[in-house]
């Protein structure tokens, strides 16, 4: 791995964590989530700095070169991450639906209420 992508690779990934850090500060964004975020981009200054390692390990699972390995494991945990985002988007919508059905069915009683009292 060339000097000046490591050197990218390890200031884009501590861009990261100072742009998830001031996001928790601001109340923007759940602890849970930064928490995935900032793992991912602490492995990534891991890479910058210990390419080796990454290099070891891809010989040792058998990729021809190190790059497909970061790329198929980057690839599988954003794609899982991906799948828990949508059971959690899938639920809130369930949660929306109750919610509106329950406004609707308050506001119909609200109406036949003002109308007993009114006759």
């Amino acid at each position: 791995m060339s000097v000046l992508i490591r050197v990218l690779l390890i200031i884009s990934a501590v861009l990261m964590l100072v742009f998830m850090l001031k996001r928790i500060r601001q109340a923007k964004l759940k602890i849970e989530y930064t928490i995935f975020w900032i793992t991912f981009a602490s492995i990534l200054v891991v890479m910058g700095i210990f390419p080796e390692v990454f290099y070891n390990i891809s010989y040792l699972l058998g990729f021809q070169s190190p790059i497909s390995m970061v790329f198929l494991v980057i690839i599988f945990v954003l794609i899982i991450k991906m799948f828990f985002m949508t059971l959690q988007i899938s639920q809130l919508e369930y949660k929306i639906d109750a919610l509106v059905q329950q406004i609707a069915i308050d506001r119909k009683i609200d109406k036949e209420e003002k109308k007993e009292q009114a006759e």
